[in-house]
């Protein structure tokens, strides 16, 4: 799928599901109340202390940055305690960067810049950076192919004392341990809205699970996810390889921030060409 069709599938997909991302509905004044919570927690470790102390401006990436959550969050932290902060918020949804934009704007008091990005490609934004963030559980949208993308563009994308967080769940324990993997799934419920998943295949050599969602109500157009089921050791070792060092912290339950310090740059994103597996399956890593 090219970018713009992904792009558009993630929009239908958020709306279906009713995912809180729009920063001006009580819902989302909630939502962003628990994030500024967990930027208080992610300041307050060593390694961002130690990286904020030595640096007049703290240049911010956020990945997959939907509205901006996370990286409006951040850099409101951060100016609150005294130090200034430039923000880059990248996602693949354009209609998602406009509201991050006005919304950061206003929150943040100063401009907030926003481009068009492929997760995978954020090296190709010529700039470097010294936080780089996904916030918002976003690992499920890539597999292991993927996100080995990931780490090596946002290991170049970042400066050599630079620190990647990645907000993730141990999804081993909460659904395979917890509740067990269902083939059909009650996702959400509410006045007017009933959603629901189905199993509809598994791809072994990506570790995709295909999903279809719906809403039994609104009978709106149900769309088709494939998602990787990330544990929080997968992706914490995926970013040992990639930093030389690696650390957590806890915001409550099995959510973490999962952080590497200091890019390895043992593997540029040119490295990572496509294996003969996925060629022969006609896929693209």
């Amino acid at each position: 799928m090219d970018m713009s069709g992904l792009s558009e599938e993630l929009s239908r997909a958020y709306s279906l599901l009713g995912w809180v991302e729009d920063p001006y509905s009580p819902s989302g004044k909630q939502r962003f109340e628990g994030t500024l919570r967990h930027m208080k927690l992610l300041v307050d470790h060593e390694w961002v202390k130690d990286l904020v102390s030595g640096r007049d401006v703290v240049r911010i990436l956020e990945i997959c940055s939907g509205t901006g959550f996370g990286g409006v969050a951040l850099a409101k932290t951060l100016i609150g305690e005294g130090t200034e902060a430039e923000l880059l918020l990248t996602d693949l949804r354009r209609d998602a960067l406009k509201v991050a934009e006005k919304w950061g704007r206003e929150v943040l008091g100063r401009e907030v810049e926003v481009s068009v990005a492929d997760a995978r490609e954020v090296h190709k934004l010529g700039r470097r950076f010294d936080i780089a963030l996904i916030y918002g559980l976003s690992t499920p949208h890539f597999d292991p192919w993927d996100i080995a993308r990931v780490f090596a563009s946002v290991s170049e994308a970042l400066v050599d004392d630079g620190i990647f967080v990645i907000d993730e769940a141990d999804r081993r324990y909460t659904v395979f341990l917890t509740r067990g993997y269902k083939e059909v799934l009650a996702e959400s419920a509410s006045e007017g809205r009933l959603v629901v998943s189905f199993h509809m295949g598994y791809d072994p050599l990506r570790g995709l699970c295909k999903r279809v969602f719906a809403d039994l109500i609104k009978r709106a157009e149900p769309v088709t996810l494939s998602m990787f089921l990330w544990g929080l050791a997968e992706v914490a070792s995926l970013a040992w390889l990639f930093f030389n060092d690696v650390d957590l912290v806890n915001l409550g339950g099995v959510r973490y921030f999962i952080l590497g310090r200091e890019p390895r740059r043992a593997l540029s994103p040119g490295d990572l060409r496509e294996p003969a597996l996925l060629r022969k399956i006609g896929g693209k890593a």
